[in-house]
């Protein structure tokens, strides 16, 4: 994506995408994140990934709410945090789970008919028991 900020032109796309790492070019120059470094990625869906927009001192990711300074990419810590990798994964299943009861709770009038057919027929029908002998 192209951003202007600043009257500078800053630009960031993902160039290739294996399993253990990702190329993305910002502004010409291409780094390697290594998910080894990055844990964070490993838990996105490909969709979010390839997400990725520019800002004046790094990259967001906004899908999956991850940001990451060039100057960090450039100067990976020695070792990843396993903390602030757990509190991302419990603060995804969060908000992953709202989007699924959001869904759910979803009122149509094609669910509703739904409803009303299976309550004219003495409400959902009960799973069937399978017999062992077959």
């Amino acid at each position: 994506m192209n951003v202007s900020e600043n009257g500078m032109n800053v630009s960031a796309k993902v160039v290739e995408l294996s399993r253990d790492f990702m190329l993305v070019d910002y502004c010409g120059r291409v780094y390697r994140i290594d998910f080894d470094r990055f844990p964070y990625f490993r838990s996105c869906f490909l969709s979010e990934l390839f997400n990725v927009q520019a800002s004046a001192v790094g990259l967001h990711w906004p899908d999956a709410d991850i940001d990451i300074e060039v100057e960090y990419i450039e100067n990976p810590p020695a070792e990843t945090s396993d903390v602030d990798l757990d509190w991302w994964k419990a603060q995804r299943k969060r908000i992953l789970s709202r989007l699924g009861a959001i869904g759910g709770s979803v009122k149509s009038p094609r669910k509703a008919a739904a409803s009303r057919r299976n309550g004219s027929k003495g409400g959902r029908p009960r799973k069937s028991a399978v017999s062992a002998s077959a």
